[in-house]
């Protein structure tokens, strides 16, 4: 589209206002090139302080000058910053005037920013480090408008306004509602429009922010937002103040734009600083997910038919913690943390930073009595999703099919929230059958697909489903040790049937490759780019090292590793499950996003699933790549379970500037058929690159979007209203309501 194209597109979003430009997308709609962002003026702040924090505990970290923040850090960013950005987007804040510092609502507004304050330091210090982000975000948006919303710019001043987040700072005078603040001004550019006495006095400036559109309404004589999207900007006095942006057409004090974005830069580090002094450095650090080893999590079923899974589980934990000890790496300690379920209990979450407290919380555990042949797994999972940082591991020990399976929607949509990846070890060792099913009082026959759930969500988390046996228990569970090293990526991950060919792409930056196939397969060979094969199941060679389970087979690929496409042809008996992981600091974490225009232009980022059948955009920001990489990516490809190719994406630069590049392509149509996403390029001498993320994203037909945020008061109603769209064929819907704390005393079921 060209420049004229969009202007006129831009003239037509009548009644709409905005704050500081939200993200990149912004600045390619309003053409202000130039213009800070939230998103920028947040990701600059958050990697600038964590780069200074680190600094600060030598200890850790070894003194580097280029510390390798992690993958999950660039996730933990991304949600501050998408935090931030949705108080423009969300239908619940993006025209309440409280959120943004609009219509002179400032006391409410600074209310509102000191309970976000508490909220933050409170879950940081729980160790809910995604809802403190979620929180920050918000506050920190809040923040930033001030400076481009008030006259605090204007009245001359060069500091942030303290008075803000701390109460005993002095605080400015505020124009009262019968005050008049700003003069006529019927240019784009509006110099000098704020009335005198409110920028100098006497006795003193007062403070005032403009007007949005017309809720709510605004004095005779008040200031506007203005801009071309403010209709509040034709009423007495015309114009405005706002300084969101360098474009005169958007903001009339775009002159001072640099001004207010300054002062919001050093009030969004100020905060971070503040957050750090008040939860210590460590703290902060964990709460941003800086660099550290991948989370341990094991949900261990504890029935006395589990002495074997339970020993193997205790005695792979024990060669991690041992493995990680003689071979520290730069960062923070790792987590830890085992959810043991014996039905019918579930819990208690076990979760510690200290690897012999965890080896402690694993020697405690006793498989012990049982009961009926299903337990409650399903419960067990739900709280490691919800404990566990986001890109966990999990791996869930259990003979048993799950009692619980009406969590399966829940925990399903836990594991696309976390992207987290759960593995289960499933033991159905004939030997054992009758000596397990005397210690399980059966009161039924059992089902042969009662695994199907675990199957299921493996599947949907890239994930695997392994079935093995009592015997080869501890050498299946090597999976754990492959899957949980540091700079772990993902090359491929397909499902097939009993007789396929897999192709995949090993690059020059990849170490320590090693393929997991899940299954009983009868055959296997494995081709390398120049053409070598070798038969694994049936012959030694060069190219890998088979380690076979039941239910499992490990190849190490051997060095010299030839970089280009490899080729993994297998038959079995039945379904199979097949991963290729490396090591590389090279990864990438991406979102679907939509072109917003309701009150602020930009791309919002959406939440839960894309819709099936409509255009979007698909936003990837790439991580680890070093200022002396040089690499291109060109497209990422949409691949379903059986790894073929949906569609492809080219992608564009955008102008965002962390984490070496961030990327956007459109989808013109997201695919109905479950898919995951692989993102392509080449490195500097023209070879290729492939990074696969192996959650399955589930396209849906339905989209819910919440109108009002609720207010909930102990002992009071409150109420939520929201929209159903079916973008699908024709359908009955059943509305029900629940919370996971049985809070709600009155739920009710809908029909439509």
């Amino acid at each position: 589209m060209g420049s004229i194209s969009l202007f006129i597109l831009l003239l037509h979003y009548t009644s709409m206002g905005w704050a500081f430009l939200p993200n990149f997308w912004s600045r390619v709609l309003t053409l202000s090139w130039d213009s800070y962002t939230h998103q920028y003026m947040t990701e600059q702040a958050l990697r600038n302080v964590t780069l200074e924090t680190i600094k600060m505990m030598p200890g850790l970290f070894g003194g580097q000058e280029q510390v390798d923040l992690g993958r999950a850090f660039w996730k933990s960013m991304g949600e501050v910053v998408s935090a931030n950005a949705a108080m423009d987007f969300l239908s619940s804040t993006r025209s309440d005037p409280v959120y943004h510092f609009d219509s002179e609502r400032v006391e409410g507004s600074i209310e509102m920013m000191r309970d976000f304050w508490k909220q933050t330091v409170l879950l940081t210090r729980k160790k809910d480090y995604q809802g403190a982000r979620y929180i920050l975000g918000q506050l920190l948006h809040g923040l930033q408008d001030f400076y481009s919303h008030s006259n605090w710019v204007e009245m001359g001043l060069h500091t942030e306004y303290l008075h803000l987040l701390r109460p005993n700072e002095p605080a400015v005078p505020i124009a009262s509602e019968d005050t008049p603040t700003c003069a006529a001004c019927h240019r784009f550019s509006c110099y000098n429009n704020l009335l005198e006495e409110l920028v100098k006095g006497p006795p003193e400036p007062l403070l005032t922010t403009g007007y949005f559109s017309t809720y709510p309404a605004k004095p005779i004589g008040k200031c506007s937002h203005g801009g071309i999207l403010d209709s509040s900007r034709h009423q007495a006095a015309e114009g405005g103040i706002n300084k969101d942006s360098t474009s005169p057409l958007f903001s009339p004090h775009h002159f001072l734009h640099k001004e207010a974005a300054q002062l919001a830069s050093k009030a969004t580090v100020r905060v971070l600083h503040d957050l750090r002094d008040e939860v210590g450095p460590m703290s902060f650090l964990r709460f941003l997910s800086v660099k550290q080893p991948p989370a341990l999590v094991f949900v261990m079923d504890t029935t006395g038919s589990m002495f074997e899974e339970i020993t193997a589980a205790r005695l792979r934990a024990l060669s991690i913690i041992q493995a990680r000890a003689r071979n520290p790496e730069p960062g923070l300690p790792g987590t830890f943390l085992l959810i043991p379920f014996h039905d019918p209990t579930v819990g208690p979450v076990l979760e510690t930073d200290d690897p012999d407290e965890f080896q402690q919380f694993m020697e405690n555990l006793i498989a012990l009595g049982g009961g009926d042949e299903p337990e409650m797994c399903l419960s067990a999972v739900q709280l490691a999703l919800i404990h566990s940082p986001p890109l966990s591991e999990i791996f869930v020990f259990t003979d048993a099919s799950p009692k619980d399976s009406h969590l399966y929607s829940t925990v399903k949509a836990l594991i696309l929230e976390k992207q987290s990846k759960v593995t289960f070890l499933l033991t159905e060792d004939p030997s054992h059958r009758e000596r397990v099913m005397s210690k399980r009082k059966k009161r039924a026959t059992l089902s042969p697909d009662r695994f199907s759930l675990y199957s299921s969500l493996s599947s949907l988390s890239g994930g695997m489903t392994i079935f093995t046996t009592n015997r080869d228990i501890h050498k299946a569970s090597a999976i754990v040790e492959d899957s949980t090293i540091s700079s772990k990526v993902t090359l491929f991950h397909a499902e097939s049937e009993a007789d396929s060919s897999h192709s995949f792409t090993i690059d020059q930056a990849v170490r320590s490759v090693r393929l997991h196939v899940a299954g009983k397969l009868t055959h296997c060979v494995l081709i390398n780019p120049k053409g070598a094969r070798q038969s694994l199941l049936s012959e030694a060679g060069p190219l890998g090292a088979l380690d076979q389970s039941d239910g499992l087979y490990r190849v190490r690929l051997l060095p010299p590793i030839e970089p280009g496409h490899w080729q993994l042809s297998v038959t079995s008996h039945g379904p199979i499950t097949f991963n290729v992981l490396g090591e590389s600091t090279l990864d990438f974490f991406y979102y679907f996003a939509v072109e917003a225009n309701e009150t602020h232009p930009g791309l919002r980022r959406v939440e839960g699933s894309p819709i099936a059948g409509v255009p979007a955009f698909i936003v990837v920001a790439i991580t680890g790549l070093s200022t002396n990489d040089e690499a291109t990516f060109s497209q990422v490809t949409l691949l379903g379970s059986n790894g073929e190719k949906f569609q492809k994406v080219l992608l564009n630069s955008s102008t965002s500037n962390w984490s070496g590049e961030e990327l956007v392509g459109f989808v013109e149509s997201v695919p109905r058929k479950p898919f995951s996403v692989c993102l392509c390029g080449k490195d500097r001498s023209g070879n290729e690159l492939e990074r696969v993320s192996t959650e399955m994203v589930q396209p849906t037909h339905v989209h819910i979007r919440v109108l009002s945020a609720p207010h909930l008061l102990p002992g009071h109603h409150s109420t939520v209203l929201f929209e159903v769209f079916n973008h699908g064929p024709e359908r009955h819907f059943i509305v029900t309501a629940e919370d996971d704390r049985g809070f709600l005393s009155h739920g009710k079921h809908q029909s439509t």
